[in-house]
């Protein structure tokens, strides 16, 4: 259950998306699997909707929601970060939508350049698009994400999408890739068709539940009754001190728990 961020970090087809400097949100898909707790059936369930046998040319769409600091973004590095899921999805990408959109006034198109140059286009030729086609770079974009991700099971990320931000062009995006020949959303860019995913993880339902669209799958992280977790999460934050606390662990047990109301963020 325990929040963890980190510094983006990029590598062929395992790759979270550049990030534009400067901004202190920004997730990445690291995460230190050893200081997270209590999330075992969450991330097992998931795991089980990702890798459903049977639904090899399905694609999947989830979307994970909770109050700030329960933990969806860890629970997402977890996912993303386990072998079998790093087997099954060849190329896998992460996003986060709260980062800062750089030098690109429209947030939708710093968006799809970050996922181009996730995928490995050269920044020369993802700059070259807008070259006397200004009106139309966000269908252009949309279409070399497209080609790109042809023919690859992916996984994508898309971490901490905000209510303020999210208009239909973000919208069901386990819908149809084409919608009568426009390119007008991001799902036209997603292609279809061989078990791809995309996982989107918000503070708002609602909002979550636009995006991943009427086909797509809600699960709700929760406090739990669960001191273990919350004295864990203590003692990884507290670990320089923990010997002066080791012998009165069952008192502060029940008192970081009460404290914390079961939320990672909170305990940490």
């Amino acid at each position: 259950m325990a929040p963890k961020k980190g510094k983006p970090s990029a590598a062929s087809n395992e790759t979270s998306g550049a990030q534009p400097e400067g901004c202190h949100r920004c997730s990445s898909r690291s995460v230190d699997e050893s200081k997270v707790h209590g999330f075992e059936e969450e991330w097992m369930s998931l795991k089980k909707v990702l890798l459903r046998q049977g639904s090899e040319d399905r694609f999947k769409a989830i979307g994970i929601t909770g109050i700030t600091g329960i933990g969806k973004t860890t629970l997402c590095q977890l996912l993303f970060n386990k072998k079998e899921v790093k087997d099954y999805f060849f190329t896998r990408i992460w996003v986060c939508m709260s980062a800062h959109s750089g030098n690109d006034p429209d947030k939708k198109i710093a968006i799809l350049k970050r996922m181009l140059d996730s995928l490995g286009v050269e920044e020369e030729m993802i700059n070259n698009y807008k070259v006397g086609q200004e009106h139309n770079l966000k269908q252009l974009l949309l279409y070399a994400l497209h080609l790109e991700l042809q023919g690859k099971r992916y996984l994508i990320v898309f971490d901490d999408a905000r209510g303020g931000e999210i208009d239909k062009w973000y919208g069901e995006l386990s819908c149809s890739s084409t919608r009568d020949g426009k390119w007008d959303g991001l799902a036209n860019g997603l292609p279809k068709g061989r078990g791809e995913a995309v996982i989107v993880t918000s503070r708002d339902e609602k909002l979550a539940k636009r995006m991943v669209g009427v086909e797509g799958i809600l699960h709700r992280l929760l406090p739990r009754p669960d001191e273990e977790s919350c004295l864990s999460i203590f003692k990884d934050a507290a670990d320089a001190a923990k010997k002066k606390y080791e012998s009165e662990a069952d008192d502060l047990k029940k008192d970081i728990f009460h404290k914390s109301a079961g939320i990672p963020l909170a305990a940490n």
